[in-house]
């Protein structure tokens, strides 16, 4: 809108200079106006960004940022977490490691923690819970930290649901035996929460989320078209071999918070990398801000808020693919049409110039150059069609 309001007074300014320097009459100066007017410019990008917009919209593809879409053609590195990205959001509860109770209490403690938790891991405990028909415990002063667990007081006893790292950084001690289960678990490639009371470990929840197969053909795809993968995840560094092993991915970086996954991007923008970032809920919300573009996979989004806004909100990884194929092709027609609003001052403006002479060597008026302007503007029209 600013380029369009700067051309405008651009084209006021010269055309009104022309007509005093050359003592030109209103028809004159209303024939130069019109030659040099921006409506060209003001064609060839929002009819392209209108057009695109209803492709997006036939792919069930929500288009937030008209800069992102033009921005979307230079990407060269695409970051993404691990859960609910490549894995299929569908966790369940494969073990159960208790310390000094029954499973049973175990799952009760954790399940009562998680209680109010948003992330589709503490709905997964609770709704275990409630099937086996537990007796869930009062809570108060809940807190829940992104990428990191849940922190609640129980019976006046604090209680901590989440990563290993995260519980042992609290001063919990972790026996021996728990730390080499979770070992053992991650090689597997099992999400592992540690569960404490107190200052003490009690106990580990493992749980699996299938592998994605369709993120198999997308990282595939990627690599076709020279694209890097950028896997960012709370995942311990133990749980990167089996990462790389179910999927080819060109860089991990395991252990991350949230506010890791944005240092990360930042890194790699700082090398000269244009980064897009899907996410899907608001453990991702830094590393969408900080990205160049940001996707929103609203298939696997467990939290969708005004927070979470993104360039662009889509179904499936596919259609990240096609929307990079609509960007690629939107970046060719807003070139030319640019060029083609060049062109027209070009065509236009040197016989409207000349028309304001006392001896002009042509006739030109203000209808003929209204026709030209609408013959290049239709140009315009039937390009950005494609």
């Amino acid at each position: 809108m600013r380029r369009i309001i700067f051309l405008l007074l651009l084209d006021l300014l010269i055309s009104g200079a022309v007509a005093v320097f050359f003592d030109a009459d209103f028809i004159k100066w209303l024939t130069i106006f019109i030659a040099f007017s921006p409506i060209c410019f003001v064609f060839a990008e929002p009819v392209a960004i209108y057009l695109a917009r209803r492709k997006f919209a036939a792919l069930n593809v929500k288009f937030n940022n008209s800069n992102a879409l033009k921005l979307f053609a230079d990407v060269n590195v695409v970051a993404m977490s691990y859960n609910r990205v490549l894995t299929c959001n569908e966790y369940y509860i494969t073990d159960l490691v208790p310390e000094g109770l029954k499973q049973s209490e175990l799952l009760t403690i954790a399940a009562s923690a998680e209680r109010d938790s948003q992330h589709i891991i503490g709905r997964t405990i609770y709704d275990a819970a409630v099937s086996r028909g537990l007796k869930l415990q009062k809570l108060s002063e809940t807190e829940e930290l992104q990428g990191r667990g849940v922190e609640t007081i129980i019976k006046k006893i604090v209680v901590r649901v989440g990563t290993p790292g995260w519980i042992a950084s609290q001063n919990v001690s972790v026996s021996i035996n728990l730390r080499t289960k979770i070992d053992q678990l991650l090689v597997k490639g099992k999400t592992t929460l540690l569960v404490s009371t107190g200052r003490l470990a009690r106990g580990i929840i493992a749980l699996k989320d299938e592998i994605n197969t369709d993120a198999k053909l997308f990282l595939l795809n990627l690599r076709q078209k020279k694209i890097e993968s950028l896997l960012l995840t709370a995942q311990p560094k133990k749980m990167a071999y089996r990462i790389a092993k179910d999927f080819e991915l060109d860089h991990i970086r395991t252990n991350l918070t949230p506010e890791g996954k944005a240092r990360e991007i930042q890194i790699f923008r700082a090398k000269g990398k244009v980064i897009a970032a899907i996410g899907t809920d608001l453990q991702d919300l830094l590393a969408l801000k900080t990205s160049d573009v940001s996707f929103l996979l609203t298939d696997g989004a467990t939290e969708l808020s005004e927070e979470l806004r993104a360039d662009f909100e889509i179904p499936t990884l596919e259609s990240f693919l096609a929307v990079r194929e609509l960007a690629l092709k939107f970046g060719k027609i807003l070139k030319i049409n640019r060029a083609i609003a060049f062109l027209s001052w070009l065509v236009l403006v040197p016989p409207a110039f000349l028309s304001v002479l006392e001896t002009s060597p042509i006739i030109f008026n203000p209808l003929m150059a209204a026709a030209g302007v609408a013959i290049f503007s239709a140009i315009i029209l039937l390009n950005s069609s494609r």
